[in-house]
């Protein structure tokens, strides 16, 4: 299948040239913004990519640094820059860096279409995706939770389960680290992260309890305790049923205005754990203010921890320093009967993994069964 992106911050303009260029054999990924664009770029081999160059100020031209990002990441892709604003100087630069052609609007379509190589086959129904944006994401209802089991080791009955954010495109932002990452790349992680508290609690029932993953960039966030209430009151859930798993992409800043945050929610009734203690950046530093319930091993030292020398001493440490600051301790990335029987040996009481569930979509009843929708 070939890949042809089109990338324009007016939707008429690139929804005409999607349906223009539609073939079989041929899929057309549409984007509005730069950052969307570079992520598919990055994700996906894309055999042409049509940009305009302004997107999203009349005084900067984004389309020629995007000119140079695709020759980085899809040296072999056909470029074609769209301007309005036309100039010799323009076209010298654009050209300069890699593109084939400088298209001034309007344009005769079929000077477009002389430039994008046809598909090798037609093979495959023709297909335009359009990537939403981030007001879309964050002010829609794209969003959903995806459930996944923590167990007790000990019976593996069912003792809560994490929610992980989806969202309902066909585009590069099914993927979550995609969606995360576009999310930051826009400055709106924070938008983001209250967005998914809004949808999770639609399909846990009444589960034992729920974990949910926050951002290091919402944890601090004033709208945190409010977005959290509300959601929840919609649900069948205490805020005691609540852990909020605070996860590793980035420090956390101000340890008053963590202890202050923590506190808050603490009287509310909600938990805490720290998530892939151990792996990138440590909130360790953090624990007395926000006084965690849960350590959670990261799959990277979980998954066969017992056949490697290294992540044994790891699990152990971490074992040892829960058991010390009596908290439970979650190893993640459990997905054979030996690492089950392993982490049962060491004394660990919480296991997650593709063993006892994979994340699904689908409500849970009160008894903490999964429901397939």
């Amino acid at each position: 299948m070939q890949i042809v992106l089109i990338v324009d911050d007016d939707p008429i303009i690139a929804g005409g040239l999607a349906m223009t260029l539609e073939r079989s054999g041929r899929r057309i990924i549409v984007c509005s913004d730069l950052e969307s664009a570079e992520l598919t770029i990055e994700h996906m081999p894309v055999a042409a990519v049509i940009t305009d160059v302004r997107l999203t100020s009349p005084f900067r031209y984004e389309g020629l640094d995007f000119i140079t990002h695709i020759r980085k990441n899809a040296p072999a892709s056909t470029i074609v820059l769209m301007t309005g604003a036309h100039s010799a100087e323009l076209e010298t630069e654009a050209l300069a860096r890699g593109a084939a052609a400088v298209l001034a609007k309007p344009f005769d379509i079929s000077l477009l279409e002389a430039l994008i190589p046809e598909p090798e086959s037609e093979a495959g129904d023709a297909e335009i995706i359009h990537v939403p944006t981030i007001r879309e994401i964050t002010g829609g209802n794209m969003l959903f939770p995806m459930l996944q089991p923590i167990v007790q080791l000990s019976d593996e009955s069912h003792y809560g389960y994490e929610s992980l954010a989806r969202c309902n495109t066909a585009s590069i932002l099914a993927l979550p680290d995609a969606l995360f990452d576009y999310a930051n790349r826009k400055g709106c992680v924070a938008e983001l992260e209250l967005a998914c508290i809004r949808t999770t609690f639609t399909d846990c029932g009444n589960v034992p309890r729920l974990f949910i993953n926050l951002h290091p960039a919402v944890i601090v966030d004033e709208r945190l305790p409010h977005v959290l209430e509300e959601a929840r009151a919609e649900s069948a859930l205490h805020a005691e049923q609540v852990v909020l798993e605070i996860t590793e992409q980035q420090p956390l800043g101000d340890p008053l205005r963590v202890a202050r945050q923590c506190g808050t929610l603490r009287a509310l009734g909600y938990s805490f754990a720290l998530d892939d203690v151990g792996v990138a950046y440590s909130h360790l530093t953090h624990v007395d203010e926000i006084r965690p319930k849960y350590l959670k091993v990261s799959q990277h030292f979980g998954t066969s921890f017992e056949v490697d020398s290294t992540r044994r001493k790891i699990v152990a440490n971490i074992l040892a320093l829960a058991n010390e600051l009596e908290c439970q301790l979650v190893l993640e990335g459990i997905e054979t009967f030996a690492t089950r029987d392993a982490a049962r040996a060491a004394g660990i009481g919480l296991g997650q993994g593709y063993l006892f569930g994979r994340p699904s979509r689908g409500k849970v009843n009160k008894l903490g069964s999964h429901l397939e929708n």
